[in-house]
């Protein structure tokens, strides 16, 4: 599933978006004028896109106006920009990826809204460092399973969230009781997304989330 922008491009937006590499959109952002380019794995990232947002985006709708927003593993700024369009007051994004950043600071620059967007490039192992205010809203929306430590990363989002911290992940393991491994990709492919994931039960995932408050 694609986000869509009830907006009109102009010639030069049109060519910025073509010169943006196809590997930094994770998701595609469709205009009333044009689309931008696809991912060279677009279609598993786009049925994982579509099965988030039918998670979250209707919690999103009626819970972020006026709040602020942080939103880990943002990628492109698809969750970022849907925060903003539902009322959000400020939206900051984390990457790890700088192409990706452009791409969503691209985007952002689209918009017409009031929301202030703006995309940080960083490690999320150090977001404590780099937000002194807590975020009435973080959103965790994939990524975790990617990450060494994902119990680490729970507490300082915990510790910089308000009200609300929407946390999301897949992989789990079909198990009774607090199990959990790491399957290590045998072969990098050109999905992304770092050399392998944590495929966790959910009693392991009752436990991470406790863990982080």
């Amino acid at each position: 599933m694609p986000l869509r922008l009830d907006i009109e491009l102009t010639e030069t937006q049109k060519a910025a978006m073509a010169a943006i590499p196809r590997s930094s959109w994770f998701t595609q952002v469709v205009y009333n004028n044009a689309a931008s380019p696809l991912h060279p794995n677009h279609r598993q990232l786009a049925e994982n896109h579509s099965m988030k947002r039918a998670l979250v985006e209707p919690w999103i709708a009626q819970s972020v106006k006026g709040k602020r927003v942080l939103d880990l593993f943002s990628s492109n700024g698809a969750f970022s920009i849907i925060a903003a369009l539902a009322g959000a007051r400020e939206v900051v994004g984390v990457e790890y990826s700088g192409e990706r950043i452009r791409c969503a600071e691209f985007v952002a620059g689209t918009v017409g809204s009031d929301c202030r967007i703006a995309f940080r490039q960083g490690d999320v192992y150090r977001i404590a460092e780099y937000f002194e205010e807590p975020f009435d809203v973080t959103l965790c929306l994939g990524g975790l399973y990617h990450i060494a430590d994902p119990a680490f990363l729970l507490r300082q989002a915990r510790r910089l969230t308000r009200e609300r911290l929407i946390v999301q992940t897949a992989r789990v393991l079909p198990l009774p009781g607090n199990w959990a491994k790491f399957v290590v990709r045998r072969r990098r492919g050109r999905e992304g997304g770092g050399d392998g994931s944590w495929h966790c039960s959910p009693g392991c995932v009752r436990k991470l989330l406790a863990h982080g408050g």
